[in-house]
């Protein structure tokens, strides 16, 4: 019976595809973000929270 150690050669961690979709996914967001401040922030009437400090 062999047992089979992994070695450095057999273990590929695929830390490039994570990374790269980690990134596009905090770019997406971010540019969401970006969206819904800039072009929809007449949408919502925030004014009431001015009445819950006072």
């Amino acid at each position: 019976m062999t047992d089979k150690i992994p070695t450095p050669k057999t273990i590929t961690p695929r830390f490039g595809r994570l990374l790269l979709v980690c990134v596009l996914s905090v770019l997406l967001c971010g540019m969401l973000v970006w969206l819904m401040g800039d072009q929809f922030a007449e949408c919502c009437d925030l004014s009431w929270l001015d009445r819950l400090s006072k």
